[in-house]
């Protein structure tokens, strides 16, 4: 598993994102060759989740 993923991953599931910047960061990752589009994928797929717990 690509590192850069994991840490992204740890980001997102953090207690206080900042879901709007790491938007930005995550399409900036994928830009970059940093991660996958599978995992830039997968990425924007848990913060969705995480986003709507956090406004439950």
């Amino acid at each position: 598993m690509n590192i850069v993923y994991r840490a992204a991953e740890l980001l997102i599931t953090s207690s206080g994102c900042d879901f709007k910047t790491m938007g930005t960061n995550l399409s900036l990752l994928m830009l970059a060759g940093q991660v996958s589009q599978d995992e830039y994928t997968k990425l924007c797929k848990l913060m969705d989740e995480q986003q709507t717990q956090a406004e439950a």
